[in-house]
C-alpha cells in the first residue's frame, strides 16, 4: 500500500500528472507565460530570429559567426504581460492574513499549556508563513503541513502539495523532496504509517540519475557523508492513531479529492489579455512615433552619397539634420503623425477582465478595478467586496481547521516524546474582520454593542485596543468601572425647611 520509488521517475504515479498541472499553474502565477502560452513562445522566437537576422547583416565577422548566440542573449521581447492571475491568488491571502488574531490554548488556568501553545505558534512562525501557505494553496490546489520536534521544540511547517503523497489505503503519507549535494541529486522521504494503533515514522533516502530514482541508501551514512542532522531512521509511537501531518485541499470534488487550483479556467483569458495588449503595443511601437517624410529627390541625393561612401543606399536621421530647400517645387521635409483608434481594443480587454473576475469569484473592486473615489463606510466597501470576502471566508475556515489540527498534533507529539501530559484539546484561534474600518466607525460599533448589553466591557476594550497587553486591558477595565461608580453618585444638597419660631414657644 506504500509508494514505490525504486527505478521509477519522480514524482511517482499517480501523482505525476497532478504535479505537472501544479507546475503549469505556478508558471501562470509567476508570470512565466513564455513557458505555457504558444503565442508568447512564438513571439519570443520571432524576436530572436529578427535580431539574429540583423546580426548576420553586420559587417563585423564576430557578429555574423555568433548571430544566433548573441540574439538569444540580447533579444528583448515586447510581449506585454498584465498578470491578473497573481492578484487572484494573493487577494484571499491578504484578507485572511490581516484577519488572523491571537492563538491560545482553550484554558484559563493551565499556564503550562498556555505557554506551550504560545511557543508552538511562535516557533512555527504562523503569522509570517500563513500568507505564503494560502497563496500556494490557491496556486497549487492544496497545501500540506508536517509536525516536527527538534532542538527548537515542537512545531509545524507548511509544505507544497507536490511534496505530499498519500498512501492508497489512507493509512499513511510520504513527504518527499529532492536534495542536491555536490551536483548529485538525492530523494529524501519521510514516511508516516499507521499500524496496530502505532505510528511508524521512517526516514528514507535514494540516489537519483536525472529524474529516475536508482537505489536506496542508508540514511545514517548519508547524514554522516554530508554532515547533516537527520531524525532517527525509524520511530514507533505507541497509542497514536493519526498521522503527524495533514493536507488542506482547495475546491475539492469527488473526482478531485486533492483539490483544484484557484487559477483554473482563467489561463486562456489571461493569454488573450496579454496578446491583445501586446498587439497594441507592437502597433504603437511601429507606427506611433512621428515619421519624417522627405521629397523623393532629396532621398535619392542622400542615398546616393551613402552608397558611394558605404556601398549601400540608405538614409539616416543624422543625414537630414541639415537639408537643402527645393526652391523650384517648394518641397520641404515634414513629419507624419499617426492618429490611432484603439477604443474597441481597450473595451475588449475590459470585457476579458470582467470575465476573469467572474470566473475566479473575485470582486473587481478588490482587485483595484472599477474603484470609485471618495470616502465610504466599511459596510459600503463590504458589499462591493462581498464576492471576494465570501471566497476568503471559505478558505479561512479550512485554514482554521488545519491550524487547530496542527497545534493539537503538536501537543500529542510533545506528550509522547517530551514526557508531558498536556490535554489534547484544540486551541482557540481568534479571527478579526477581513476589511479595515475607520477608527470612528469601529468605536461607534463597539460602543453600541456595550450599551445594548450584548457585549461585555472587557471584550469592548479588547476590540478597541487589539495591540494592548492583557495587563493594560484589565487596568483600563478597572479604571472605567471606577469612573462609572463615581458617576453613579448624584448627591442632592437640600436645605432644612424654614421654621417660624413664635414668642409662645420661647416661653
Amino acid at each position: 500500500m506504500t509508494i514505490n520509488y525504486l527505478n521509477q521517475t519522480f514524482p511517482p504515479s499517480p501523482f505525476d500528472e497532478e504535479v505537472e498541472q501544479i507546475q503549469y499553474f505556478r508558471d501562470l502565477y509567476e508570470g512565466n507565460h513564455e513557458n505555457i502560452f504558444p503565442r508568447a513562445q512564438s513571439f519570443a522566437e520571432q524576436t530572436v530570429q529578427s535580431l539574429a537576422k540583423q546580426y548576420r547583416k553586420s559587417r563585423r565577422l564576430y557578429y555574423k559567426r555568433n548571430a544566433e548566440k548573441l540574439a538569444q542573449k540580447h533579444a528583448v521581447s515586447h510581449y506585454v504581460m498584465v498578470n491578473f492571475a497573481s492578484a487572484i491568488a494573493e487577494l484571499p491571502a491578504d484578507l485572511i492574513n490581516r484577519s488572523l488574531g491571537n492563538i491560545s490554548a482553550d484554558t484559563e488556568t493551565d499556564n503550562e499549556l498556555l505557554k506551550f501553545v504560545q511557543n508552538v505558534t511562535s516557533i512555527s512562525k504562523l503569522d509570517q508563513n500563513i500568507w505564503a501557505a494560502i497563496v500556494q494553496h490557491q496556486v497549487d490546489g492544496g497545501v500540506a503541513y508536517r509536525i516536527r520536534r527538534d532542538g527548537k521544540g515542537t512545531w509545524f511547517e507548511w509544505k507544497p502539495a507536490d511534496l505530499y503523497f498519500e498512501h492508497e489505503d489512507g493509512l499513511g503519507a510520504d513527504i518527499s523532496w529532492i536534495e542536491t549535494r555536490d551536483k548529485d541529486k538525492y530523494l529524501r522521504v519521510e514516511r508516516q504509517r499507521l499500524e496496530d494503533n502505532q505510528l511508524h515514522i521512517q526516514q528514507l533516502v535514494f540516489s537519483m540519475e536525472g529524474e529516475t530514482v536508482k537505489k536506496e541508501l542508508d540514511v545514517n551514512e548519508y547524514a554522516q557523508l554530508f554532515n547533516l542532522s537527520v531524525p532517527e531512521a525509524a520511530q514507533i509511537l505507541e497509542g497514536i492513531n493519526e498521522l503527524m501531518c495533514g493536507y488542506v485541499p482547495n475546491d475539492e470534488t469527488l473526482l478531485n479529492p486533492r483539490g483544484r487550483s484557484g487559477l483554473r479556467n482563467i489561463d486562456v483569458i489571461q493569454e488573450e489579455i496579454n496578446w491583445t495588449i501586446t498587439r497594441d503595443s507592437v502597433v504603437f511601437e511601429k507606427h506611433g512615433k512621428p515619421k519624417l517624410a522627405i521629397p523623393r529627390g532629396l532621398w535619392d541625393s542622400v542615398a546616393n552619397k551613402n552608397n558611394s561612401y558605404y556601398g549601400e543606399r540608405f538614409v539616416r536621421n543624422a543625414d537630414l539634420e541639415v537639408v537643402s530647400y527645393d526652391e523650384k517645387n517648394g518641397a520641404v521635409p515634414m513629419y507624419i503623425t499617426w492618429n490611432a483608434q484603439t477604443e474597441q481594443s481597450f473595451k475588449h480587454v475590459e470585457r476579458l477582465i470582467d470575465y476573469m473576475m467572474a470566473i475566479s469569484k473575485t470582486s473587481p473592486q478588490a482587485a483595484g478595478i472599477s474603484t470609485n473615489g471618495g470616502g465610504r463606510s466599511a459596510i459600503a466597501i463590504l458589499y462591493e467586496w462581498i464576492q471576494s470576502v465570501i471566497k476568503a471566508e471559505a478558505i479561512k475556515d479550512k485554514f482554521d481547521r488545519a491550524v487547530k489540527d496542527a497545534i493539537r498534533k503538536c501537543t500529542i507529539l510533545e506528550n509522547h516524546l517530551g514526557g508531558s501530559n498536556y490535554p489534547t484539546a484544540e486551541p482557540v484561534v481568534e479571527w478579526a474582520d477581513m476589511l479595515p474600518k475607520a477608527d470612528s466607525e469601529r468605536d461607534d460599533e463597539e460602543g453600541n454593542k456595550y450599551e445594548k448589553g450584548v457585549q461585555s466591557l472587557e471584550t469592548t476594550v479588547r476590540n478597541l485596543h487589539p495591540t494592548w497587553s492583557e495587563k493594560a486591558i484589565m487596568a483600563e477595565v478597572e479604571k472605567i468601572r471606577d469612573e462609572q461608580v463615581t458617576d453613579s453618585f448624584s448627591p442632592v444638597y437640600t436645605q432644612p425647611p424654614k421654621t417660624i419660631v413664635s414668642a409662645g414657644d420661647d416661653e
